[in-house]
């Protein structure tokens, strides 16, 4: 038996430029794509690590508040890192000078109730989120964060 072989014919002899340039366009895409979620992902991870200083450092006031003489030295409702020389005691300015140099722009809040032997530490920070329109305070993607600790000192 003889096969048949027939000749391709002209118009089907491979890619034309309309295919070449539409699979160009979807590759694009999906490497935009990639690159914005890994550009996300960049951001999420920073603003976990600020989550985490700020929780660290709100432990740390509660502890110096805890060993201290009296917990009201550290009371304070409100301060921000950039007038941490006004603070007294040394310990307390000292703790808002490192936590200005970690959480730049960060504001915070104590207090000490006596009755139910509560010390509320409140950490408030600026972070970047996508996303994020533009209010009267803040440009667009500029929000802030806030992290409360309360710890209950023993009798």
């Amino acid at each position: 038996m003889k096969s048949c072989i027939y000749p391709a014919r002209q118009s089907q002899r491979g890619f034309s430029l309309i295919e070449v340039l539409v699979a160009v366009l979807i590759l694009g895409i999906g490497l935009l794509g990639a690159a914005a979620l890994q550009l996300l992902s960049l951001q999420n991870i920073n603003n976990a690590e600020l989550r985490t200083q700020a929780s660290l450092f709100a432990q740390e006031l509660s502890e110096l508040a805890r060993t201290a003489g009296s917990p009201t030295e550290f009371e304070l409702s409100s301060g921000g890192t950039d007038d941490c020389e006004d603070l007294n005691p040394d310990q307390f300015k000292s703790w808002c000078n490192a936590m200005g140099e970690t959480l730049p722009g960060a504001t915070f809040s104590s207090e000490w109730d006596g009755g139910s032997r509560d010390f509320i530490t409140t950490i408030t920070w600026p972070e970047r989120m996508m996303f994020l329109e533009a209010t009267d305070n803040n440009e667009a993607g500029e929000g802030t964060s806030s992290y409360t600790l309360v710890t209950r000192f023993p009798q």
